[in-house]
């Protein structure tokens, strides 16, 4: 197209009337600004087309983002800054609680906290196509929360307002990981509940949240004792959340490592991995997490971890955890196994059903010589399309020590989950 150009533009200086003849120089001039124009704009047209490139690129990993957060529950919403993304999402799960305590039953209408109702803000920016701002804020507001209510309290137990789950802000760098500043997991907080049983909603390591506000009855003198499941059970899950800086590198090859300091001398570490190989779905977890403060009295190291395993075409699945608390003014270690076996299978069409069962031992939680033992079961049924979990569950707790006799406490849960 240059080349026809310029020989047209050649052909009629050439052809003109003798008036209006120029001299070669002349002529010459012409033709070089006319090429010197044509040239700047190829280059306009060039650059044009790159910048269009580049947008659609970026265009498309931001619409991947986006799709991302969307698929977790989370609607989009506009943000106040132009560029970032904001979604809002969260769940409300709520449950009827029946107990038996070995002499008198019980009927509670509670927040499962198991999975606490909660709502999360989340925002993205990229700085880059490899580098992305984030911040998240999660709150959860409990209303007769099962980690509360007990014989004594039955309605209008707990904190009536919000409280902080995850407050934080983040730098996420595909080749150099993530930095997170601010309240939120610590990198040992979750290694004891990798779990693919699609349960969990009311069932899973940390059997205390299906009924730890309730009180241990004294099978010989009938009276509540002072001990709950709270404090006779856990499973030892790290550091917990806290206001922490944590770092966690990619992954490689299903594997990524974590860490994490607190204040008071706190610090832990992680290995996590998660992949799929072949027909088995794999998530693992292993952590040591230190809270060694100079001078206080209940310094510990937990070491503790976590496997779950899927296998994919039948739905069976198996889930193992165990963790050791090595307390100083302790002489001997608090100590939790836990095992789970699941099934899940589309019985309807409008979503997946999952059951199983586990079991739990502890020892050691208040005495030198106690042993805590609990048996569950679970039942959950997915409704898709509502994004609703409709579940039912049965827990057993028995404890022991040398020194007095308990009766065994029953329960049994109801209820369901709606995230949006």
């Amino acid at each position: 197209m240059k080349r026809i150009l310029f020989g047209a533009s050649a052909a009629a200086l050439l052809l003109a009337t003798p008036g209006l003849a120029q001299s070669n120089a002349e002529v010459m001039r012409q033709l070089q600004a006319m090429q010197a124009q044509i040239e700047a704009l190829k280059a306009e047209v060039d650059s044009a087309k790159a910048e269009a490139a580049a947008a659609r690129t970026q265009s498309a990993a931001a619409e991947t983002k986006v799709t991302a957060a969307t698929a977790e529950g989370g609607a989009l919403v506009s943000g106040g800054k132009t560029g970032v993304r904001v979604s809002l999402s969260g769940q409300v799960n709520r449950g009827v609680l029946f107990t038996d305590d070995g002499d008198s039953t019980d009927a509670f209408f509670v927040d499962n906290d198991n999975s606490s109702t909660r709502i999360r803000i989340l925002g993205e920016a990229d700085y880059d196509e490899n580098t992305t701002i984030g911040t998240n804020i999660e709150v959860q507001f409990e209303s007769n929360s099962t980690a509360d209510v007990n014989q004594n309290s039955k309605r209008n137990v707990g904190n009536d307002n919000f409280t902080q789950r995850k407050l934080e802000l983040y730098v996420d760098n595909k080749q150099l990981g993530r930095l997170t500043l601010g309240q939120g997991d610590t990198a040992s907080n979750g290694t004891s509940e990798q779990d693919l049983s699609g349960t969990t909603v009311i069932g899973y390591s940390g059997v205390t949240d299906f009924a730890g506000g309730l009180f241990v009855r004294d099978s010989n003198t009938n009276a509540l004792t002072g001990l709950t499941i709270n404090k006779v059970t856990s499973n030892l899950d790290g550091l917990s959340r806290d206001d922490r800086i944590r770092y966690d590198t990619p992954k490689f090859s299903g594997f990524s490592l974590a860490t994490s300091a607190v204040a008071d001398d706190r610090y832990d570490v992680a290995l996590f991995y998660g992949d799929r190989l072949g027909d088995v779905e794999v998530r693992g977890a292993v952590s040591y997490a230190s809270a060694s403060a100079s001078g206080t009295a209940n310094a510990f190291d937990i070491v503790n971890g976590s496997v779950s395993a899927l296998h994919v075409p039948s739905g069976v699945s198996a889930t193992f955890a165990a963790g050791t608390r090595d307390t100083d003014n302790q002489d001997n270690d608090t100590t939790f196994y836990y095992g789970k076996l699941g099934y899940q299978t589309n019985f309807f069409d409008f979503g997946k059903t999952a059951i199983s069962a586990d079991l739990y031992y502890g020892e050691e939680f208040v005495t030198a010589d106690d042993e805590t033992f609990s048996v569950g079961l679970q039942l959950v049924q997915n409704i898709k399309k509502v994004g609703a979990e409709l579940y039912g569950g049965f827990r057993l707790y028995d404890y022991d020590d040398s020194a007095t006799d308990y009766e065994t406490l029953y329960g049994v849960m109801v209820g369901a989950r709606v995230k949006f």
